[in-house]
């Protein structure tokens, strides 16, 4: 197969095609609009999911309400009643707790338990009840004070229903009530039980549902330490937590990691997962990638794919790995799926294990690596001391350009170059006798690293029907949260779903939409109500999809839909910003600091960081519009700890903080034991997969 010539600028504004029926509605959609046009106020006459007519009330627009993406999306498909995953519910809590609408959540849930809850599974029901319960909790300083305390014990009674129906074993439902009791004054007598919550789960690191998931859990039993006076037990768990140097301002239960020095990971900690034990390994949290290793049939090699982000980090992957298997042979062979930084960076540590180890790699690498070659604002990417020069010197010693069958010591290896959706040098490592695919970043949900003008909306459906032609039973991403989104069932759904995505993207570009227009429409395709299991696949890409298939159809300026707000036209900065606040609406450094406290009140965490470094630029830098700033920013990336490890960390720069990897047990760990688990504890949970 030859890699399609068809470039990024050449695919603009050709249809994406798809074996999908809605795509008969797009093209009805697009005759509709080129003869009847688009209404000013944004009214399309094209077809897409909305929210149940029980729910149209509570998620009917409201300028006074904060926008967030995820909510919109959450409140439309739950409607449904169709979600039993706690995935899904944690995350809608999670929006709705950052974004200061507990109100709202309260109502949406209470409708939902109501409308669906007979017909919900106990370990279901209980997800949702202590789901509840935290919005009640977190929402409780805004119940007048006679009526706050009955309030709060009613939020107890959910708490304890939650425990009854799944005999108190639901690591979830222990870590509400956990989060809940070590919070609530101490005259409500819960300290003991909160305790008993909490240290359940430290003692049973196995139930964790997801990496990171318990950063919260030794959070809170620090400072209930500290409260009791037991100081060397709260240093203990601040080391655990990864929260010994900056407490954050917002509830952090996700997986990435991004600090100075090592740069970003999206593992909270040193994993290794064995995919099939004994002889496909996958290694997280050693740098920005995913690293994996195959023992080749005979025994006598090992395989790589991919060579990580630095050569130190890919040093410690190995070595970690070799820890748990000390007698595995050296690294032969390996095998680059793409040339970005963070999946070539460590290349010369393989080099200097092993002489004579071969690399394969796509002939076309070379403009990946040049685009790489590039000094970002952020350093906590790629960490401080990143040199370029350890990706400048890669070169694969066998360029791949057509399908090329190899075998390596008694390893069948099929290797297929396809134009991803990220890059242009993608390349499919098949091994048919493992039923296994290593994908790469083929659909990253950013189509391109955020900062550089790359990404292939058209290829990547190519590339999707490369990987489901060959049925894997494994398809191993270049990072985990990938792996656990895009499984075979899942990718083949979020093809078709991703295919009506992007027409309708093109679609509203043409008719004077910008990106961000098109964001607040909440596309969500026929359908997919039907299909919890593809929820979060669909949501982790569709804004970036929106952004990336809109940003490669226009040109240096960006219309919009009113017209009032083209991008691109003015080269405003924080300083005209601190300057209206200070000149135009005489807000004094107090006063601004009350404005922000007030957008962060009322969820518009954006808008608060940016006005926050506004006036700090303005007003000097205080400890008050510090810790405004930081909570802001603290709020934005607690939103997107599960979706955007690069907005997770522009935040975390942009506030002048790390977050640190949680100092916990380093895990080694089997793909059937996790299945074990999570099918004995909850059925409906994927572990580590959020």
């Amino acid at each position: 197969m030859q890699r399609s010539e068809q470039s990024a600028a050449d695919a603009l504004y050709s249809p994406v095609r798809g074996d999908d029926p809605t795509v008969d509605r797009v093209d009805a959609a697009k005759r509709e609009l080129s003869s009847e046009g688009i209404e000013v106020n944004g009214a399309l006459s094209i077809d897409c999911l909305k929210p149940t007519k029980e729910f149209e009330d509570l998620t009917a627009e409201d300028p006074d309400r904060s926008f967030h993406s995820q909510l919109h999306y959450f409140e439309t498909l739950l409607s449904y009643g169709q979600n039993q995953d706690p995935r899904v519910t944690m995350l809608m809590v999670n929006a709705y707790h950052n974004s200061n609408q507990q109100a709202h959540g309260i109502a949406f849930f209470e409708r939902l338990l109501e409308r669906y809850g007979e017909g919900f599974t106990d370990d279901v029901r209980a997800v949702y009840l202590s789901a509840y319960a935290i919005l009640r909790a977190t929402h409780a300083e805004r119940v007048p004070l006679v009526k706050r305390i009955p309030w709060v014990l009613k939020t107890f009674q959910h708490l304890e229903e939650s425990r009854r129906l799944t005999g108190g074993t639901h690591p979830i439902v222990r870590w509400a009530a956990g989060q809940i009791y070590a919070q609530v004054p101490f005259f409500f007598g819960k300290r003991s039980q909160a305790y008993e919550d909490l240290t359940w789960l430290v003692e049973r690191p196995e139930t964790e549902p997801v990496f990171g998931f318990y950063r919260e859990v030794y959070r809170q039993l620090a400072r209930l330490y500290e409260r009791d006076g037991h100081q060397e037990k709260a240093d203990h768990f601040w080391h655990h937590s990864g929260y010994q140097s900056y407490v954050p301002k917002a509830m952090f239960m996700g997986w990435f990691t991004s600090t100075n020095v090592a740069g970003a990971s999206m593992a909270p900690e040193p994993v290794l997962e064995e995919i099939i034990p004994g002889s496909i390994f996958a290694l997280y949290g050693f740098g920005f990638s995913d690293i994996y290793f195959v023992l080749s049939t005979d025994g006598t090699g090992l395989i790589a794919v991919d060579a990580g982000t630095q050569p130190h980090s890919l040093k410690a992957a190995h070595e970690f790995l070799l820890q748990k298997h000390p007698s595995l042979p050296t690294v032969t062979h390996v095998f680059v799926t793409h040339a970005h930084w963070d999946h070539i960076g460590g290349h010369s540590y393989f080099r200097n294990l092993n002489p004579d180890v071969i690399f394969y790699g796509r002939d076309n690498y070379q403009a990946v690596v040049d685009r790489v070659v590039r000094n970002h604002s952020y350093r906590q990417f790629r960490g401080q001391d990143f040199d370029h020069h350890w990706v400048e010197t890669y070169a694969p010693d066998i360029a791949v350009s057509d399908v090329t069958v190899v075998e390596v010591a008694g390893t069948k290896i099929e290797l297929v170059p396809v134009t991803g959706g990220e890059t242009e040098d993608a390349m499919l490592v098949h091994l048919p006798d493992l039923q296994t695919v290593f994908a790469g970043d083929i659909v990253m949900p950013w189509y391109g690293e955020p900062w550089v003008n790359e990404g292939y909306p058209d290829d990547a459906v190519s590339s999707m029907d490369e990987v489901l032609s060959r049925r894997p039973k494994h398809i191993l991403h270049g990072h985990h949260p990938l792996t656990a989104l895009y499984g075979h069932e899942q990718l083949k759904a979020f093809r078709q779903h991703y295919c009506w995505l992007v027409d309708m993207v093109r679609v509203h570009v043409k008719n004077g939409f910008s990106a961000k227009d098109i964001i607040r429409l909440n596309l969500i395709p026929h359908g997919l109500q039907h299909q919890p299991e593809n929820y979060l696949s669909y949501l982790a890409a569709r804004d970036n999809v929106i952004a990336r298939t809109a940003d490669q159809m226009v040109g240096i300026w960006q219309e919009d839909r009113t017209g009032q707000d083209p991008q691109g036209l003015d080269a405003l900065t924080p300083a005209e910003f601190g300057r209206m606040l200070q000149h135009y609406l005489g807000l004094t450094a107090a006063q601004a600091a009350t404005t922000i406290r007030k957008m962060i009140a009322n969820g518009d965490n954006e808008l608060a960081l940016k006005i926050a470094i506004a006036a700090e630029q303005r007003f000097g830098s205080t400890q008050v519009l510090t810790d405004l700033k930081e909570e802001a920013g603290d709020r934005l990336r607690s939103a997107i700890q599960f979706f955007d490890p690069f907005r997770f960390v522009t935040y975390t720069e942009m506030i002048g903080q790390e977050h640190l990897p949680i100092k916990g047990v380093k895990r080694i760990e089997s793909a059937q034991a996790q299945f074990e688990l999570g099918a004995s504890s909850n059925p409906t949970m994927k572990p580590h997969s959020l």
